[in-house]
């Protein structure tokens, strides 16, 4: 199953299925791992109302042969501000989980600003990920906050950067007004 608005060239982004619980140590997020019965419980208590503007989550999966690969989460888009989340499976390289990353980006930004024309969608990436952080940029994305040394990492912290994409479609027209003497 794929959806191909939401397909770029390394991966694509799907609902969740009950059929994904076997696979969520690679779509779920949290300090530890999830077994098989707890994540069909989660999807069932998450995804009960599809309307519901609650955390909705996704299966990223790969081009071709359709493994998970990683997950997202979009919050708020049933408002007019949205935030998005998107993580590569832990087994991947930081170098791989990025690129994956950053694919996902390419398809979730536009998605979610100008197909549900959201004014704003906001993104937070970590800022040692240099794909994912070029992918929001070449979407016209603007760095809108940093959060200094928020992420831990082996070798010490990173900074966490949160973009943020605006909605042309929602932007207030500069009036000049005429210069008199």
């Amino acid at each position: 199953m794929s959806v191909p608005y939401l397909t770029g060239k390394l991966v694509g982004l799907r609902a969740l299925t009950l059929a994904d619980a076997a696979h969520a140590a690679a779509w779920a997020r949290g300090p530890l791992p999830i077994n098989a019965t707890r994540a069909e419980a989660f999807l069932k208590e998450t995804h009960t109302d599809p309307w519901n503007p609650r955390r909705r989550y996704l299966a990223m999966v790969r081009v071709g042969d359709g493994e998970i690969v990683g997950g997202a989460a979009v919050s708020g888009a049933n408002g007019r501000t949205g935030k998005l989340d998107v993580w590569a499976a832990p087994w991947f390289s930081p170098e791989e989980g990025d690129r994956l990353c950053a694919d996902a980006v390419r398809v979730a930004v536009p998605w979610l600003r100008d197909d549900n024309e959201l004014m704003t969608v906001t993104f937070a990436v970590p800022a040692d990920a240099a794909a994912t952080i070029r992918a929001a940029e070449d979407l016209g994305m603007v760095l809108g906050a940093t959060f200094r040394e928020h992420v831990a990492r082996p070798g010490g912290r990173v900074d966490l950067l949160e973009y943020q994409a605006l909605n042309s479609g929602w932007t207030i027209p500069v009036i000049e007004e005429a210069s008199g003497a």
